[in-house]
């Protein structure tokens, strides 16, 4: 009798747990899933992020814009991000298992090798849980590096050995995933005096503070503290997206055509001008206000619009190749919020107006997803 007893029990604590947990995988796909499409979020650069998935996270939970995705109802990936000196789960505790390290990006790295890493993600769900589209929700620097993961399923992936993740992205490109659209959040798309102060210091942190305020440029050195004491070591973005020149052989440059097809959605913060506690900001000619920035990066910037006439300097105006942006599809968004909580507490401010915080920038993030969704019929999947 007990012989047969025991594996009706097991079946029975099986399914209890399953009740218990949403979204519960079963087998190679979730168990309430309805569609092939999930929702993947890259969070910022130099941090570590911990893999959730629509059924787990770390038991700090998830970030706020993240559980919002999911309560929508949206199957909501975080793509796994590990620092120098941090593994993806530093600093938290009950995580659930982590991907292989070869499909995990670091966020500290190139934006190129970051978006190989996110696309072999994306060919890990594939294979995991029978994903074949995904849209991509970027913060900050995950905006870029989601950028280069389209570039990066669009350009076949080198060879075996040169790229992390190669074996995987390969997969998703044979597997034929794709890439419909990217919402980014507070993105420095083409940099910002920020960066550039955090690149080098001695050189741009007096032109930087004259033209944009001395507290602009204070922050600004946080960052390069951040780089110093967080094991972020060096952020390649600084570099990458330290303000757009124009070259025909930087990063940017060889990004033309690769968002064709693809919705873009852009959502900036330009809370800061002169309200972030530096009054001796320059205004524009002709105007009572100076440029907005969201205290780190500058709105022109996220919105990958050209720097407005007379420009402070640096950098002056900005390079934006002919081609990179799809004019004709790109929807743009502003609101008045800050980069992050970081920002928010160094100058005193409410965390509601960080970015990844505030309602007003999150409903119309989640609104931008489910709109995608709606516009090509996918349905949301029944939970259970």
């Amino acid at each position: 009798m007990t012989s047969l007893r025991l594996p009706r029990l097991v079946i029975l604590a099986a399914l209890l747990v399953a009740a218990l947990i949403p979204w519960a995988p079963s087998g190679t796909a979730t168990g309430a899933e309805a569609t092939t499409r999930a929702v993947v979020v890259i969070e910022g650069g130099g941090s570590p992020h911990a893999y959730t998935t629509p059924w787990a996270a770390c038991d700090g939970g998830r970030s706020q814009y993240v559980q919002a995705l999911l309560d929508a109802g949206l199957p909501v990936f975080t793509a796994p991000g590990f620092g120098n000196a941090h593994p993806s789960t530093a600093g938290e505790t009950g995580c659930p298992p982590q991907p292989p390290t070869e499909v995990q990006w670091n966020t500290a790295g190139y934006p190129t090798q970051a978006g190989q890493a996110v696309l072999g993600f994306l060919g890990y769900l594939q294979a995991t849980y029978g994903y074949r589209t995904f849209d991509l929700v970027g913060y900050s620097y995950g905006g870029v590096v989601a950028r280069a993961t389209v570039a990066a399923l669009k350009q076949a992936p080198p060879s075996a050995g040169l790229a992390p993740a190669v074996s995987y992205a390969q997969a998703a490109v044979a597997e034929g995933i794709s890439i419909p659209s990217i919402v980014t959040l507070n993105s420095p798309h083409l940099g910002g005096p920020a960066y550039d102060i955090a690149a080098d210091p001695r050189a741009s942190f007096g032109p930087v503070a004259k033209a944009w305020g001395r507290q602009f440029a204070n922050s600004s050195l946080d960052i390069v503290d951040f780089e110093r004491t967080a094991g972020a070591g060096s952020v390649h973005v600084l570099v990458t997206s330290a303000h757009a020149k124009p070259n025909p052989a930087s990063w940017d440059a060889q990004q033309v055509g690769v968002l064709n097809g693809v919705a873009l959605t852009l959502i900036a913060g330009d809370y800061c001008g002169r309200v972030c506690g530096d009054d001796r900001t320059p205004p524009l000619r002709g105007t009572r206000e100076s440029l907005r920035t969201d205290g780190t990066v500058p709105v022109y910037s996220q919105l990958l619009l050209p720097c407005p006439t007379l420009c402070p300097a640096p950098p002056g105006s900005v390079s934006i190749p002919a081609g990179m942006v799809p004019e004709s599809t790109v929807v743009r968004k502003t609101f008045p919020t800050v980069h992050s909580t970081f920002v928010t507490k160094g100058l005193g401010l409410s965390s509601t107006l960080s970015a990844s915080r505030n309602p007003a920038a999150i409903s119309y993030l989640v609104g931008s997803v489910l709109a995608q969704w709606r516009a090509s019929g996918t349905s949301l999947p029944t939970r259970p």
